[in-house]
């Protein structure tokens, strides 16, 4: 069961997602949903963008899409429980899933995916107390992970097409460096973590600092993860991502892209890393320029369109997210 925490849990949800008070923070945020929508009608506006395809979505597409949505998020919910049950850190599998339709929720509202996942730790820490920065820390090895996962298997299937695509080859190189970036990192965080001894060591000065950061590191626990258990979260990510390309690729062809799943498999990866930059909420407009020009690369067509009709499917997990966090401040009004 999920703990409701204190009374004043509500005002402190509102103060961990609520607008920045300053004129000109405030100004900046309106400025990205401006940006993202600017970006829509100017695509609809040049023709990138048919909104007509929205109106005639079939009914097979939607029995499958939200199907396949349901199960990833439940994968997902999976992968968190697991990552968290790792560390001591007992939640329960339905907990997890509305935490992260609750990140989804806030992902899809606000600029930058972060967001979604700072919900989301802090639910799991108000749920689980006295376990802050190792909640942190299965949060950070959750994304890492998951990108990694992504980042590979657009890898793989990139190395595949490249035999007789000669196009697709550039791309090698920023997959490559990607993955090698992810990779790096996490065997960053382990190495630093894993070497880290705890003492008192003043802050004053640079070698204070760094040892401030390296039990930063150390307390967020990443270096307690066996290799196994890091290879199970990895094949999990693969099928959570298997089901999104499925999920974009069953829009491409409602949207008429000509793109086999293999092609749709290499955009998909670099198109949603793409999504994730935080210029517009939920990386609106960024995420439909992004592989409209992916498509045409490859060869393929409509990949504004097809993404904007998959854009429906991955964040449809927020309608129960948006339930569950009104059933909650409704709660702690009575």
């Amino acid at each position: 069961p999920v703990n409701t925490g204190e009374p004043d849990e509500t005002l402190q949800i509102e103060e961990a997602v609520r607008l920045p008070h300053s004129a000109k923070k405030m100004v900046l945020f309106f400025l990205k949903y401006v940006v993202g929508i600017s970006l829509i009608v100017w695509m609809v506006a040049s023709g990138k963008l048919d909104l007509a395809v929205l109106a005639a979505l079939p009914a097979w597409l939607l029995v499958q899409g939200l199907a396949l949505i349901a199960l990833q998020t439940l994968l997902g919910a999976f992968r968190v429980r697991y990552i968290l049950a790792h560390q001591g850190i007992h939640t329960g599998l339905w907990q997890c899933f509305l935490f992260n339709c609750s990140g989804v929720l806030y992902s899809a509202f606000l600029p930058g995916g972060i967001s979604g996942d700072a919900v989301r730790a802090y639910l799991f820490m108000k749920a689980v107390p006295n376990h802050r920065l190792a909640i942190l820390g299965a949060m950070v090895l959750d994304r890492l992970l998951g990108l990694t996962s992504m980042v590979a298997l657009g890898l793989c299937a990139a190395f595949y097409m490249a035999i007789n695509l000669p196009v697709i080859r550039p791309y090698l190189l920023a997959f490559s460096g990607i993955f090698l970036a992810l990779v790096g990192g996490l065997a960053l965080l382990h190495f630093i973590g894993a070497r880290h001894k705890h003492h008192d060591v003043p802050f004053a000065d640079l070698p204070g600092l760094w040892a401030k950061l390296k039990k930063l590191v150390a307390d967020l626990r990443i270096h307690h993860y066996p290799v196994r258990v890091l290879a199970a979260v990895v094949m999990q990510s693969v099928f959570i991502h298997v089901m999104a390309v499925a999920v974009i690729y069953l829009c491409s062809l409602h949207s008429h892209a000509g793109l086999g799943f293999l092609e749709v498999f290499v955009a998909t990866p670099i198109g949603l890393l793409v999504n994730a930059i935080p210029l517009s909420p939920g990386g609106l407009g960024i995420g439909e320029n992004a592989f409209e020009f992916l498509y045409r690369v490859i060869g393929g067509r409509n990949g504004a369109t097809s993404f904007l009709i998959a854009r429906i499917f991955l964040y449809s997990p927020a309608l129960v997210g948006a339930f569950y966090v009104l059933k909650r401040m409704v709660s702690k009004k009575r």
